[in-house]
C-alpha cells in the first residue's frame, strides 16, 4: 500500500510541477491528491487488490517519460515499450486503458507533428506494447471467462442509461460525495464532468496550437488529454462489466447512480481531480495573463475549500472505516460459514451480490488462501442432495477386480485378499453429477492391519480414473474404520468411481458405501 500510493503521488506531485511552473499553484492542485487517500479504495476490503493500482503507476511513469524525461528517443521508446507489457501484463485494465492512452498520444502527434514530431517512436512503441497485451488479455476474456468479466451477468452498453447512471456514480464515490443524497450528488458529479470536459478541450487547442511540447500550455494540454482518456476507458470498462450486476430492487436511475458508489473501482478516478484543476488554473491564467495575484488567490481559498471538504467527508476516517469493514467481515464470515454447513447455494449479498458456489468451487480447487478460513470440511456436515447407497441395492453395478467377493447382510461387502483389489461403481445416471460441485464418499472398511484406502474418480471431460484424480485415507486394523473422502470439482463430475479398500495383499470388508452431492451448482436441479 505504502509503495503503490508513494509512488502515485510521487509522480502526480513530478508532473504537476511540470505542467505549472509554479510551486504554489502546484501545491494547490496536489492538494486534490487527498481524495485518492480515502478509504475503501484498493486498501482495506480485500488487501490483495493494489495490484489493480499497480498500471497507474505505469502510466504515469509513461507520461512522466513522454513530457519530462531528458532520455534520447531510443531509450525512451524501449523504457516506453517495457512499461506498457508491465502494464498490460498487470491487470486487464492496464492493457486496455493504455492502448486509449497510445491513441490518444498518436492523434495529438498527428494534429501538431511540429511541436509533437518527435514522440512519434514513443507512440509507436506504447501502441505496440498495448496491442500485445490487449490480445492477451483479449484471448483470456473471450477464451478463459468465455466472454464473460463475472459469470452470469450479461455486458452492459453505452446505449443503455443505466450504465451511465453507474459511471456516474463512479465519479461521485472518487468526489466522496454522498450516496445517501444522490440526486445533489449527481448535479455535483454533472457539474465537475463538464468542467473536466472543458479542460479537455482547452487542453485539445492547447496541444494544437503549441510552438514547442515542452511551454506550460502544451505540456498541461497533453498530460491531461493522455490521463483522461486512460482513466475514462477505464471507467467505460468498469461500467460495462460491473452495471448489471447489481441486486434485483436496484432500478431506478438514482438508485443506480448510488448503487456506483460501492467497492473501490472509483480509485482511478482520483488521479484526474488534480489535473482538472490544473487545467482550470492553466484556463485562466492564458485567458487573464495579468490578473496572476487574483488567480492565485482564487486558487488558494478554492483548494482551502476542498481540504476542507474532504476532512469534512472523513478523508482520514480510516478507523471507524476498518472497524465497520471489520463488523462487515465478520458477519460475511459467519454467511458463508453457516451456507458451507447446509451445502449451498452459497449466497451472502453483503459480500458479493451474486452466488458464489461456483467460485468457492474453483478457490478450493487453486489453493486460495482464504478457503484456510472456510475449509471444505464444512461440507462434511451438510446434507446429501441426493445419496446413493451403493450396497444397499443389488450390487451387480459394483465390479471387484483382483479379488473374491461376497455379500452379506447389512449392506456387506466381504473381499479376499488379492493384489490390487479394487472396487468399481456408479451412481444414477450417466449426468446426475455434472452439475455436482462437491462429492462426499462415506464407508467403514475392516482390515486385519493398517493399510491405506483409495478413492479414485472422474472429473467431467476426464476419460478414465488417474492418480491426479484420487484421494488416499489412512486406516487401523480394525472392523469399524470409517473413512470419509470429500472431493470438489468445479466442472462436475462423471458418475464413476472406484474404491481399493486396501493397498496390501490382505482380506478387508466394506460396509455401508455412500455416495452424495454436498454441493450442486447453483440453479440446477438436481
Amino acid at each position: 500500500m505504502t509503495t503503490t500510493l508513494g509512488f502515485l503521488l510521487l509522480l502526480q506531485w513530478i508532473l504537476l510541477k511540470s505542467a505549472l511552473d509554479d510551486r504554489l499553484l502546484t501545491a494547490c492542485a496536489f492538494a486534490f491528491t487527498l481524495l485518492m487517500l480515502q478509504s475503501d479504495s484498493y486498501w482495506g476490503r480485500q488487501n490483495i487488490a493494489y495490484h489493480q493500482a499497480v498500471p497507474l503507476i505505469f502510466i504515469l511513469g509513461a507520461v512522466y517519460i513522454l513530457v519530462v524525461s531528458p532520455w534520447p528517443w531510443p531509450v525512451r521508446s524501449f523504457v516506453l515499450f517495457v512499461m506498457g507489457i508491465l502494464s498490460g501484463l498487470t491487470y486487464t485494465s492496464g492493457a486496455f486503458s493504455l492502448l486509449a492512452l497510445a491513441a490518444t498520444l498518436i492523434v495529438c502527434i498527428a494534429i501538431n507533428r511540429r511541436a509533437f514530431g518527435d514522440l512519434i517512436p514513443d507512440g509507436v512503441a506504447l501502441f505496440c506494447a498495448s496491442v500485445i497485451t490487449v490480445i492477451v488479455q483479449g484471448y483470456v476474456l473471450v477464451f478463459v471467462q468465455h466472454g464473460q468479466v463475472h459469470t452470469g451477468t450479461p455486458w452492459s452498453l453505452p446505449n443503455s442509461p443505466e450504465f451511465w447512471f453507474y459511471l456516474f456514480g463512479k465519479v461521485g464515490r472518487s468526489l466522496m460525495l454522498a450516496g445517501s443524497d444522490p440526486l445533489r450528488s449527481l448535479l455535483v458529479v454533472l457539474l465537475c464532468m463538464a468542467l473536466a470536459v472543458t479542460v479537455a478541450i482547452a487542453g485539445l487547442r492547447n496541444v494544437k496550437t503549441a510552438e514547442t511540447r515542452h511551454s506550460v500550455p502544451a505540456r498541461s494540454g497533453l498530460i491531461t488529454l493522455l490521463l483522461f482518456a486512460s482513466v475514462f476507458f477505464y471507467l467505460l470498462m468498469v461500467a460495462a462489466g460491473r452495471s448489471d450486476l447489481r441486486p434485483a430492487n436496484i432500478s431506478t436511475p438514482l438508485q443506480l447512480f448510488a448503487f456506483g458508489f460501492a467497492r473501490f473501482h472509483f480509485f482511478w478516478a482520483t488521479l484526474i481531480w488534480p489535473w482538472v484543476f490544473a487545467g482550470a488554473i492553466v484556463m485562466a491564467t492564458m485567458l487573464w495573463p495579468r490578473k496572476m495575484g487574483a488567480i492565485r488567490i482564487v486558487a488558494v481559498v478554492a483548494t482551502s475549500c476542498v481540504v476542507v471538504f474532504t476532512m469534512a467527508a472523513g478523508v482520514f476516517a480510516h478507523a471507524s472505516y476498518f472497524r465497520q469493514t471489520s463488523d462487515l467481515t465478520l458477519r460475511n464470515g459467519a454467511c458463508l460459514h453457516a451456507k458451507l454447513l447446509i451445502g449451498g447455494p452459497i449466497d451472502c449479498p453483503t459480500l458479493y451480490p451474486r452466488d458464489m458456489t461456483l467460485a468457492y468451487a474453483n478457490a478450493v480447487k487453486m489453493g486460495a488462501s482464504f478457503i484456510r478460513y472456510f475449509p471444505p470440511d464444512l461440507l462434511e456436515r451438510a446434507p446429501g442432495n441426493p445419496t446413493w447407497n451403493v450396497l444397499g441395492k443389488p450390487i451387480d453395478g459394483v465390479t471387484v477386480s483382483n479379488a473374491k467377493a461376497e455379500t452379506r447382510p447389512g449392506n456387506q461387502l466381504n473381499l479376499s485378499a488379492g493384489k490390487d483389489v479394487q472396487m468399481a461403481f456408479s451412481v444414477g445416471q450417466a449426468g446426475d453429477l455434472h452439475h455436482c460441485l462437491a462429492v462426499r464418499v462415506d464407508s467403514t472398511v475392516g482390515v486385519e492391519n493398517p493399510t491405506t484406502v483409495q478413492l479414485f474418480y472422474v472429473p467431467w471431460g476426464a476419460s478414465t480414473f488417474s492418480e491426479a484424480n484420487s484421494r488416499t485415507r489412512q486406516i487401523a486394523a480394525g472392523n469399524g474404520n470409517a473413512v470419509r473422502f470429500l472431493v470438489i470439482e468445479p466442472h462436475g463430475f462423471k458418475n464413476e468411481f472406484r474404491l481399493d479398500p486396501v493397498s496390501d495383499s490382505q482380506p478387508s470388508v466394506v460396509k455401508e458405501l455412500n455416495v452424495s452431492c454436498v454441493l450442486r451448482e447453483p440453479g440446477v436441479a438436481g
